[in-house]
């Protein structure tokens, strides 16, 4: 009973902190998406920043012999503190972003024939291609720098700029191959050279761990 006190007196405590801390809303567009913060000045130079940013972009890829059907979500929730270095609009920010991020693909044959890994099979053969890539880390950790404080209470309204990176880790990559009318043998192929195709993606994709970020964005403080 006196711990449940303890920690319940100690939620009192934040939550009346943060109720006579400067607060300001900003809403931002960038490389996440659009979006918006809350922000909480904690003290002179150090901010708390809760955000959530989304965005959604449909896109068709032709290769040889293949269109691509891709549909883009970013869907990317933040928590971040911004450390105004010399009390002015400079800043360092570290933090951690939910990296929700996927790109779904379907796969259809522009001709009468798919290439997949080193084989070629004919349109009837395979019965449905479609993919899925998402970040190697849910919860990837954030460092930048930017411009703009938002609880400033110099003004209500602040103009800002962030440039930083994500750590996403290797995307994860899934190919899932169906197939059509094919024979026993060439389904099994089929299925071989799909997977092929996966890890060849998978060992190209470990080249894309960092997510670049840049944003703009407009505060006002309350």
């Amino acid at each position: 009973m006196r711990y449940s006190r303890m920690l319940l007196a100690t939620c009192l405590l934040g939550f009346g902190a943060i109720a006579n801390a400067d607060v300001g809303v900003s809403l931002r567009a960038g490389t996440l998406g659009a979006g918006a913060d809350l922000n909480v000045g904690l003290s002179e130079k150090l901010n708390l920043r809760l955000g959530y940013s989304m965005y959604d972009y449909d896109a068709k890829i032709e290769d040889t012999d293949v269109v691509y059907d891709g549909e883009l979500k970013l869907r990317n929730a933040s928590l971040l503190l911004d450390w105004h270095v010399f009390g002015g609009g400079f800043r360092l920010s570290l933090g951690a972003v939910g990296a929700n991020t996927e790109i779904d693909v379907v796969g259809r044959p522009t001709g009468g024939s798919y290439e997949i890994g080193d084989a070629t099979f004919t349109a009837a053969e395979v019965g449905h291609v479609d993919g899925k890539m998402k970040m190697g880390n849910s919860v990837a950790p954030y460092l930048g720098f930017g411009w703009g404080n938002t609880v400033d209470k110099g003004g209500r309204i602040t103009f800002l700029f962030d440039i930083g990176a994500i750590y996403t880790g290797a995307p994860e990559l899934d190919l899932n191959v169906r197939c059509g009318v094919a024979t026993q043998s060439r389904c099994a192929l089929l299925q071989q050279e799909a997977q092929r195709e996966e890890d060849e993606m998978s060992e190209e994709a470990t080249e894309y761990e960092l997510y670049p970020v840049i944003g703009l964005g407009l505060a006002i403080r309350f």
